[in-house]
């Protein structure tokens, strides 16, 4: 068989077909691996969101890790500066609009940013919604969220006409004109929680919280290819193989 193998030209072939397929099949098996992570990831998330709201205290203390606070139920206390909303492109159920990102004042001084929510177009500008611009001291609860990364189709934010497209913190905590005592820039965000009482705009509790999971399918992509490439070597192997025996 080696002979015949060897008079056949198949064995650089063979080698090089071999190589291939351990290439392929890793390529799979971790695809496999990457689904079973994603799996946890999501049951991690579920759990945390509906575990209890923290203090905003116990927050910073976890933050040394941020994948340990992503998607935290917080709770927070202080005060809208509604002066310096900024606005984030996003629609929401088909509708063109944009999340109101607000200041939120602590009553320990700190400044955090909270997403108070979705408003239509129309609604986009303070003046607009006027009811929805609440103020005093204020309890809220929300979703911890982290800065997202820019990606090769993102516009630039529009830091002069307050238009932003990706929601970069360190660009949205440095645009804020804060005063030198009790300013605050962190690593995290918070997108505000639905109460009964949340019937103006901005609409809030509309935090996107999905994760795509196309492992699988990559993994049957690479274990096909991995199917066919040893169909195609079987397929050269035997019209070699029966070249030398006519």
């Amino acid at each position: 068989m080696i002979n015949k193998f060897k008079q056949a030209g198949l064995g650089l072939p063979f080698i090089l077909t071999l190589i291939a397929l351990g290439v392929l099949l890793s390529l799979g098996n971790w695809q496999m691996q990457r689904m079973a992570w994603k799996a946890d990831l999501i049951k991690l998330v579920n759990e945390r969101i509906a575990s209890p709201a923290i203090s905003f205290k116990e927050l910073v203390q976890r933050s040394s890790n941020l994948e340990d606070i992503r998607f935290q139920p917080v709770r927070l206390n202080g005060t809208f500066d509604h002066s310096e909303e900024r606005h984030y492109f996003l629609p929401y159920k088909g509708k063109v609009g944009w999340h109101v990102i607000t200041p939120f004042v602590l009553t320990s001084g700190e400044t955090v940013l909270v997403d108070r929510g979705f408003v239509p177009n129309a609604l986009k500008e303070a003046k607009e919604r006027p009811k929805g611009l609440i103020a005093g001291l204020q309890e809220i609860e929300g979703l911890v969220r982290l800065s997202e990364e820019r990606n090769y189709f993102s516009p630039l934010n529009d830091v002069r006409q307050n238009k932003w497209y990706v929601r970069d913190l360190k660009e949205l905590y440095g645009s804020l004109k804060r005063p030198e005592d009790g300013q605050s820039s962190w690593p995290f965000m918070v997108d505000q929680k639905r109460t009964s009482t949340s019937g103006e705009w901005p609409l809030p509790g509309v935090t996107k919280v999905t994760f795509t999971d196309k492992h699988f399918g990559y993994a049957l992509t690479w274990y096909g290819l991995a199917l066919t490439l040893i169909g195609v070597f079987l397929a050269f192997a035997y019209s070699r193989l029966s070249a030398i025996k006519s």
